[in-house]
């Protein structure tokens, strides 16, 4: 069996620290509409895998593509294909891999093996969130965010609430703030967290808060959890309230990466809070995944 394809972007333990500053300066450039950044993409394919529902990830990977001239071939789960018929998610993969495209990117859950598939297949694998090992694409671009605003992420404290046990989120945020030398803390109720965490760890939000520099809600995930909770516990305990919100920095970030479930952990006027930061997060999506996809198709040429 042949090796990983070396393009392929599966976590963010792998990803050399300047590949990540290559895709920063990339966004950056991107952001600045620099002219000199530029190549011909009429003709190339890139495959867009969904196999999990998404909006943001989905559609700032079609944007990508099409700010470079990417035609992009869509598969949005499992309706009008033959995965309806009893095809497998694998050879799905396979036969679209075949068609040649120039990188396929996947969202998928713990059952696909990516690793495993990157070593069949001849485009790169960008992954988009697999299962709960991993979002990398999301984590970059929450860092390239907290850049931005607070000029680097070395020796910012990221405070991470909520459903931290079930969040591919926050999975690559641990393996990214090592390369980044950012800290992460964790809050939420006990059944939420992991079971044995490697980070400082919050009981009362007030004083997670107190310490971060960038507060991050996660989407409590219910349909994981075998024991029901009561939604506004949660909220009074954890929920990004303005009340709640009096604890955190005037300087300090407000992030989530979405979907929200509002009224439960971030409410809706939060998000006009001057400290809220989640539309640049997804406007800062698109610059991050066209940084990508440019690497992708240009490295090595």
């Amino acid at each position: 069996m042949s090796s990983r394809n070396n393009k392929s972007i599966l976590d963010l333990r792998s990803l050399e620290k300047t590949k990540i500053d290559f895709l920063f300066s990339v966004a950056d450039k991107i952001a600045a509409s620099d002219k000199a950044l530029t190549f011909e993409g009429f003709g190339k394919t890139g495959a867009l895998l969904f196999f999990e529902a998404s909006t943001r990830t989905r559609m700032s990977f079609e944007t990508a593509c099409a700010r470079w001239g990417i035609y992009p071939l869509r598969l949005d789960g499992k309706s009008g294909t033959s995965l309806e018929k009893g095809e497998t998610y694998e050879d799905t993969v396979l036969n679209v891999d075949a068609m040649k495209p120039s990188f396929l990117v996947i969202r998928c859950g713990d059952d696909l093996d990516l690793e495993d598939l990157s070593k069949k297949v001849q485009a790169p694998i960008l992954n988009a969130g697999w299962g709960k090992k991993g979002h990398p694409t999301q984590a970059l671009l929450d860092a390239y965010t907290i850049r931005k605003h607070l000029g680097s992420c070395e020796k910012q404290k990221v405070l991470i609430v909520g459903d931290v046990r079930h969040s591919r989120v926050a999975s690559s945020h641990f393996e990214l703030a090592e390369k980044l030398g950012y800290d992460v803390a964790l809050c939420g109720p006990s059944e939420f967290l992991p079971e044995n965490p490697k980070c400082k760890v919050f009981s009362s939000l007030k004083e997670g808060l107190s310490w971060a520099t960038v507060a991050m809600a996660l989407r409590v995930q219910l349909e994981r959890h075998s024991t029901k909770h009561s939604l506004s516990d949660y909220r009074d305990q954890y929920g990004f309230t303005q009340k709640n919100l009096q604890s955190l920095s005037a300087k300090a970030l407000i992030m989530h990466p979405g979907p929200i479930n509002q009224g439960t952990e971030l409410d809706s006027e939060v998000l006009q809070d001057p400290r809220c930061q989640v539309l640049d997060q997804v406007s800062n999506g698109v610059l991050i995944r066209q940084a990508l996809v440019y690497a992708t198709v240009t490295e090595g040429k």
